[in-house]
C-alpha cells in the first residue's frame, strides 16, 4: 500500500499530495490545483466516525484519467475518532474488495492509511451528485428498499461465501472472535457504563430486559466467539445499521462506512440491518419473510449449502444481542444525537426481547 500521510488539518492539504494518492491508482493522473468546497466534522450528526471535506479538484489538462472534478475525501482531522485499525481496514476494503463487487455502494479512486496514528484518506465519489437520501431509524423506508439492501449483502457473501481466500490472502480481515477492531470492543464496558452514568435515559431503556450492561455485554462477547464464529463465513460489511446505507432515486440502495469489514457469520449483516431498518411492528410483521427473501437470493447467486430457514433464524435470534450492545450502548449520543440514538435503541432493544435472544447465548 502507497505510504502517504493525509494531514489533521484541511489547511495542509496539498496539490501534490492529491496526485501522489490518486496517482497509486490512476497512473498519469496530475492535480494542479483543487478547492475545498465543505468540511463535514465527525460528531456533526452527519459523520460518526471519520470527517469528510468535499473537493473540487482541477487536473492538468489531459491526465485526468476519467476521474470527477467533485470528490468526497473521508479522512481524520485533529485526533481520531475511533480505533486505527477501523480506518485501515476501510482502506483495504475499498482498494482491494470493492473494485471486484458489483454492489451499490460509493466508488473509490484513492486510499492511504498509517495505522499508527489513525491519519487515513480515502478519495470517492460525492453521491450528492446524485441526489441520494441518507436514511436513519426516524424515517421509513419501503419493503423494497430493504429487499435491495438484501441483494446487495447477498452479493457480498455470495462472492466469499465460504472462501479459502479468507484464510489466505484475506487472513487480514479480523474474525467476531478477535483481531482488530474487535480485539477493542472485547475492553468497552467501562465506556458504555459511561453513557449510561451520563444518560440515565439509557438506563430506563434497558430495564425491560432485566439485566445489567456487565450482564448483556458478557453474553455478547460469549456469541461472538461462539455463533457469529463459527456460522458459515463469509465476507461482512460489519455495521449495517440503517443510517449506513444511501437510497438512490432509482429505488436501489447502497451501502456506506465498511469501516468494520471482517469476515464471519452472515447474520451478523443480516441481523443488524433488519433490527434498525424497520420499526418493531413492520419488522415482527416481514422478518421471517425477509430472511427467507435473502436465502433465495443466495442460493440464486450459486450458494448451494445455505442455511435452512430454521438454522437462519437460530442465527438471527443469536445475533441481536450483537447490534444492541456493540451497536448502539457503545455510541456517543452527540454521534447522531438523541433522537436518533432513542430510535435505534427502541428498535433494537426490542427485538431482542420479541426474539428471547437472551435465552439462546451458546454456552
Amino acid at each position: 500500500m502507497l505510504q502517504l500521510k493525509f494531514p489533521k488539518r484541511v489547511e495542509d492539504l496539498s496539490a501534490d499530495l492529491l496526485t501522489q494518492a490518486l496517482a497509486d491508482m490512476r497512473p498519469g493522473v496530475e492535480v494542479e490545483d483543487f478547492s475545498v468546497i465543505e468540511t463535514i466534522n465527525c460528531e456533526s450528526g452527519f459523520a460518526s466516525t471519520a470527517d469528510r471535506v468535499v473537493l473540487d479538484l482541477h487536473y492538468r489538462e489531459g491526465t485526468s484519467q476519467g476521474l470527477p472534478s467533485r470528490v468526497l475525501l473521508k479522512t481524520m482531522l485533529i485526533a481520531p475518532h475511533a480505533p486505527g485499525v477501523m480506518y485501515a481496514a476501510e482502506v483495504r476494503f475499498y482498494r482491494e474488495l470493492r473494485p471486484t463487487l458489483k454492489i451499490e455502494a460509493p466508488q473509490a479512486y484513492a486510499g492511504v492509511a498509517d495505522e499508527p496514528s489513525g491519519q487515513f484518506g480515502i478519495l470517492m465519489e460525492d453521491l450528492s451528485l446524485r441526489d441520494v437520501v441518507f436514511p436513519n431509524a426516524t424515517m421509513e423506508i419501503s419493503l423494497d428498499q430493504v429487499h435491495s439492501v438484501l441483494r446487495n449483502l447477498a452479493i457480498i457473501h455470495a462472492q466469499y461465501w465460504e472462501s479459502p481466500r479468507l484464510a489466505d490472502d484475506l487472513a487480514w480481515l479480523c474474525t467476531p472472535a478477535g483481531g482488530g477492531v474487535n480485539d477493542f470492543f472485547k475492553e468497552i464496558l467501562p465506556l458504555i457504563q459511561g453513557h449510561l452514568d451520563a444518560g440515565p435515559w439509557r438506563q430506563e431503556m434497558l430495564e425491560p430486559l432485566g439485566r445489567s450492561a456487565e450482564s448483556l455485554f458478557t453474553d455478547m462477547l460469549r456469541i461472538q466467539e461462539t455463533a457469529l464464529e463459527h456460522g458459515p463465513r463469509t465476507l461482512l460489511h460489519g455495521d449495517t445499521h440503517l443510517g449506513n446505507t444511501y437510497l438512490v432515486p432509482d429505488g436501489t440502495v447502497g451501502l456506506l462506512d465498511f469501516q468494520l469489514t471482517m469476515q464471519g457469520c452472515f447474520s451478523r449483516d443480516l441481523t443488524y440491518f433488519l433490527m434498525t431498518a424497520l420499526d418493531t411492528e413492520r419488522r415482527r410483521q416481514h422478518e421471517a419473510d425477509l430472511i427467507r427473501f435473502y436465502l433465495d437470493e443466495l442460493r440464486s447467486r450459486g450458494v448451494s449449502n445455505a442455511p435452512s430457514f430454521d438454522d437462519a433464524w437460530l442465527l438471527h435470534r443469536q445475533s441481536a444481542l450483537w447490534g444492541l450492545v456493540i451497536g448502539w450502548m457503545t455510541c456517543p449520543t452527540e454521534n447522531y444525537g438523541r433522537k436518533i440514538t432513542e430510535a435505534n435503541l427502541q428498535r433494537l432493544i426490542a427485538a431482542v426481547d420479541d426474539l428471547d435472544a437472551l435465552n439462546v447465548v451458546p454456552d
